[in-house]
């Protein structure tokens, strides 16, 4: 019984066995064709073409400004005017704050005037004698010869002619007297008393004759010389005005001008002092101080930063460092604008690297070569560095190359006329990051293909 029953057992299992084996292969073969579909419908294809290769070294850092400067004013006063409010971007020269300059200004003013009268003064030197002042100085010669001879007509000839007469007259009765004095004789005493008596009468006549006849002669004299002296002086003012300016003169006036010009550019540079302006272009990052405040020299009341260029500080691995130079164009992009990339170049290159738990960067200075108003110091951003670059050459996307690079080979599945897929071995050139250059196996045309879910499909052809 327990024979008979083993053996239908065996026989029955030995009629099942080739069932078993075509279900099983069955299954098989409908999972692999649905893996097959699943990863054909994931694939891309990309027709190969001429283009440009570029190899790149990228880094991330922010955006650095390359300046900061705390204004302050350099003198004592109150804040009358704010010109500017955070966030304004300024140019060099700008007025940013102004203090109570009244006084200032006053002295400015009076200096400008001072300026010009100088200018007038010289302008009059340099324009050689006026007609005018040729006119009034010869009236003033006619008018102090006119009083000289006034004076000098003041005694007339005949009145001294008289007075020597009179001196002549006393002189004679003076001589007759005394000789009368001397012939007469000693015994009438009343005869010699009158005659001595006579003497003194006409020697008294005879002085205040002399005098009459010294004041009519010397009457005009120290008059008529100060009235000469006058004359000649106006004479000589003549002369001066008909020759006009002298060297002496002009350089004169010219001194006065230059010294009025310096004295009034110091006036504005003391006026300039009560305006803070902007030292370079750049934007207010913060105002400090409010209208009316009052500020001492060297208190910063103002912040400021310079934008241009902004600054991106970034590690480069020191593999790489050796590939980048002072100069070498870059993009810069950021992560807060979407789509904008940014002219740059390096700037400096650190001499001495960093050690980061074994692995040793250098600090490297990208310079951003055109302005962006969105672009905000701290933003973060990538630089990114091309360091070669082919142009016009055959090239593959990195996605459709496989690479073996312990054998150092790379594949590519290569689309059959009939549709199915060959691996084939390429040669690569110049390899980027996001494409490479292809020196054989491939031609512009061809077609290749690649998965988006790393499965390939299995019809590929012999």
């Amino acid at each position: 019984m327990g024979v008979r029953r083993s053996l239908l057992i065996m026989t029955i299992a030995t009629l099942a066995l080739p069932v078993g084996v075509y279900t099983a292969q069955t299954q098989q073969q409908q999972q692999q064709a649905a893996t097959a579909a699943i990863a054909a419908e994931s694939l891309i294809y990309h027709t190969v073409a001429r283009g440009d290769v570029d190899v790149t070294i990228s880094a991330v850092g922010a955006i650095e400004v390359d300046q900061v400067a705390n204004l302050s004013f350099t003198n004592q006063g109150r804040i009358t005017e704010i010109l500017v409010e955070q966030g304004q971007v300024v140019r060099s020269g700008d007025p940013l704050l102004r203090l109570d300059s009244r006084n200032a200004q006053i002295a400015y003013e009076r200096a400008e005037l001072a300026v010009e009268s100088a200018q007038l003064a010289l302008e009059d030197v340099m324009d050689g004698p006026d007609e005018g002042d040729i006119r009034i100085a010869e009236a003033n010669v006619a008018s102090a010869w006119a009083a000289y001879n006034a004076i000098s007509d003041a005694v007339s000839p005949e009145q001294i002619q008289a007075a020597q007469l009179r001196v002549d007259q006393a002189q004679r009765a003076y001589e007759d007297v005394n000789r009368a004095r001397r012939v007469a004789g000693g015994d009438n005493e009343q005869a010699i008393a009158i005659l001595d008596a006579q003497i003194g009468e006409y020697s008294f006549n005879l002085e205040i004759a002399r005098q009459q006849l010294s004041q009519l002669q010397n009457s005009n004299g120290p008059q008529l010389s100060a009235a000469a002296a006058r004359a000649n002086a106006a004479e000589a003012e003549l002369e001066r005005v008909r020759a006009g300016a002298t060297d002496t003169q002009v350089r004169s006036a010219e001194v006065a001008v230059e010294r009025a010009m310096t004295d009034r550019d110091q006036a504005a540079q003391d006026l300039a002092k009560f305006t803070l302006s902007a030292p370079f272009d750049g934007v207010v990052t913060r105002v400090d101080v409010e209208v009316g405040s009052l500020v001492s020299p060297g208190l910063a009341v103002l912040q400021f930063v310079d934008i241009d260029p902004l600054r991106v500080t970034v590690d480069v691995d020191e593999i790489d460092i050796r590939r980048i130079s002072d100069g070498m164009p870059a993009t810069v992009t950021i992560d807060a604008l979407a789509n904008v990339e940014l002219p740059a170049a390096i700037d400096r290159i650190a001499l001495v690297g960093a050690n980061d738990a074994g692995i040793i960067t250098y600090p490297v200075e990208v310079a951003l070569t055109a302005s962006d108003p969105r672009v905000r110091p701290g933003m973060t951003s990538e630089a990114e560095v091309i360091v070669d670059s082919r142009a016009d050459v055959l090239v593959v996307p990195n996605q459709y190359i496989r690479l073996e690079r312990r054998l150092n080979r790379a594949y590519v599945n290569l689309v059959q006329p009939d549709g199915t897929l060959k691996e084939i071995e390429i040669e690569l050139g110049l390899q980027g990051a996001l494409s490479s250059e292809v020196v054989s196996g491939l031609e512009a045309g061809d077609v290749v293909a690649a998965s988006t879910s790393g499965q390939m499909p299995s019809f590929f052809g012999s």
